[in-house]
């Protein structure tokens, strides 16, 4: 009997577990604003931006010349990641999706152009980041 006892609250302590570990990912707002803020840097070759519904997350990356970047719609608008200026696209003209991400797609762009490189959405030009290639 004991060692039922035992059992059931071993499983319910590694189900709240389980479940307190799948929630961290959804950060209130607030914290996702934080989260934004904050510079990532890519040793890899790839790299991913999420593309929420208040902003690019992170907002602004550090990679090397030749990284492809993902852009993730995790939002629920539609998404349009593309370089400075608006609404032209001129400064890297390459790096435009050309249409907008539905949510749950993905667009991936390779930078093969060092410098810093600004961007923003062009369905909604205020959401903006930087990807600095090195």
């Amino acid at each position: 009997m004991k060692k039922s006892i035992i059992a059931i609250f071993i499983f319910i302590a590694v189900t709240a577990f389980g479940f307190w570990f799948l929630g961290r990912g959804s950060a209130p707002v607030s914290e996702q604003a934080h989260v934004q803020k904050s510079t990532h840097t890519s040793e890899d070759a790839l790299s991913v931006i999420v593309m929420k519904d208040d902003g690019y997350i992170p907002s602004r990356i550090t990679i090397k010349k030749g990284t492809i970047v993902y852009f993730k719609n995790q939002g629920k608008d539609d998404r349009w990641p593309a370089s400075n200026i608006h609404p032209t696209h001129e400064i890297y003209p390459e790096f435009d999706s050309q249409k907008p991400l539905v949510p749950g797609s993905e667009w991936s762009f390779a930078f093969d152009k060092t410098g810093t490189w600004y961007f923003h959405d062009h369905l909604s030009p205020e959401i903006t980041g930087s990807i600095i290639v090195e």
